[in-house]
């Protein structure tokens, strides 16, 4: 009867232990996804109640990129016909995301390939850059902001198509629906991360995008 008594209850605590393993599992890996979503997520930490949902504000991006046949001289335009059409304090919100992420984005690693790819790259210069990885949509974007080499194959420099304009599109849409400049009530901290980059180690530190333009240099 002890030897029957045992091996049920050693076979109920087997039981218990497989569901808590699988509820672990499920909990775990839950949680990976959640790391996962923040860390492709640069405004998430935001508690300011000023930015858009950032699906909100790619979507946007998409419909511009659509509507530009994706060139982005013309998508400058076309962002700013599809803004224009949002209520006044949508458009300051889409223009603080955008903020938002170039703030987020400020990062050593995106730099030192923002000079590879150009040939030298200034602050304003680098600020371009991060413009352009925002007007090619969200996957472009974070895929290049974890690993910059992998932009080489549809990455162009500032002097094939001009890197500076994408972020006006907010300001320009804001002064034709209201008639005001757009407001700058949005404060967030530009900090640097990471290390700076060493000229000498460009080459090796960036691959792809050296091999295809430091020999076209």
């Amino acid at each position: 009867m002890v030897s029957c008594y045992y091996k049920k209850h050693v076979k109920t605590m087997n039981y218990f232990f497989s569901i808590l393993y699988i509820l672990t599992s499920f909990t775990s890996c839950d949680n990976n996804s959640k790391k996962n979503d923040r860390s492709e997520n640069l405004t998430a930490s935001d508690s300011s109640g000023l930015i858009m949902d950032e699906d909100v504000f790619w979507a946007l991006i998409d419909k511009s990129i659509i509507a530009s046949n994706n060139d982005y001289q013309k998508q400058i335009t076309s962002l700013k016909k599809i803004l224009v059409t949002l209520e006044p304090n949508e458009i300051e919100k889409f223009d603080n995301t955008f903020t938002a992420l170039l703030a987020g984005s400020y990062d050593q690693k995106l730099w030192g390939a923002a000079y590879v790819i150009n040939g030298g790259c200034s602050d304003d210069c680098f600020n371009y850059f991060r413009q352009y990885l925002i007007g090619h949509g969200k996957d472009k974007f974070y895929q290049t902001y974890k690993d910059p080499d992998y932009c080489v194959n549809w990455i162009k420099t500032e002097e094939e198509d001009n890197w500076e304009g994408l972020q006006y599109s907010a300001m320009y849409a804001y002064k034709e629906r209201t008639g005001k400049e757009i407001p700058r009530t949005y404060k967030t901290q530009f900090v640097l991360k990471g290390f700076p980059f060493e000229e000498k180690t460009l080459a090796k530190k960036y691959p792809r995008l050296a091999e295809k333009f430091m020999n076209e240099q």
